[in-house]
């Protein structure tokens, strides 16, 4: 019951996000409002620091970090735990691009030159993608790290992946709710993985008590 309540609870988010992006409305001001508003206000030092930062968040990194991860798993023979990292970190990116070219939606201006950003940008695919990797290896730590480090891994990637999206805003790349709803579908998706993964578990704890 905890894994559906929050898997409909970010998906309930993403739909609302996704039809008010579609129409003139409170949403879509106040995103325009806020990308301009920074786009007065933001200086080039700080930019060009975002723009630094931001790459933690980019596909290339994050893709290393992914097949590295499921490497690790493969060669401890860890076989369930490596689906779910490829499970929870490809497949949101397969439904990040599929709803991009979905909405069509395009970004704001961004002329300061310290970053540049192609495609559409409903969901963002920085904060989608954060979400599922770092998600991912701290649900991973969770699984395999000792104890103490637990909470602290969790705070410490549960921090990365809001500060990648508010770089996203903050560099006028993406509008606030491009990286709302891209935590948003990315954490429902990383849930759902999750869930099926705790059930394996599960079920070979299960199986070990029997034999």
């Amino acid at each position: 019951a905890g894994w559906g309540g929050a898997v409909a609870l970010a998906g309930a988010l993403f739909l609302a996000l996704a039809h008010a992006v579609t129409r003139p409305g409170v949403v879509v001001e106040f995103d325009s409002a806020l990308a301009g508003a920074l786009s007065m206000s933001m200086g080039d030092s700080l930019l060009w620091l975002l723009s630094w930062f931001t790459t933690l968040g980019d596909r290339n990194v994050l893709t290393v970090l992914a097949i590295l991860m499921t490497l690790a798993l493969l060669a401890r023979r860890h076989w369930g735990l490596a689906l779910f990292c490829v499970a929870a970190t490809g497949g949101g990116g397969l439904i990040n691009r599929f709803l991009k070219h979905g909405f069509e939606r395009a970004r704001p201006e961004h002329d300061h030159g310290f970053a540049t950003a192609l495609g559409w940008s409903f969901p963002s695919g920085h904060a989608s993608a954060a979400m599922a990797v770092y998600g991912a290896a701290c649900y991973l730590a969770w699984r395999l790290a000792p104890a103490p480090w637990r909470l602290p891994g969790v705070a410490l990637a549960a921090g990365l992946v809001m500060a990648i999206g508010l770089s996203r805003v903050l560099l006028q790349v993406h509008f606030a709710s491009d990286v709302v709803a891209g935590f948003a579908i990315s954490f429902a998706w990383l849930v759902l993985c999750v869930a099926v993964a705790e059930s394996q578990a599960a079920s070979a704890r299960r199986d070990q008590g029997v034999q």
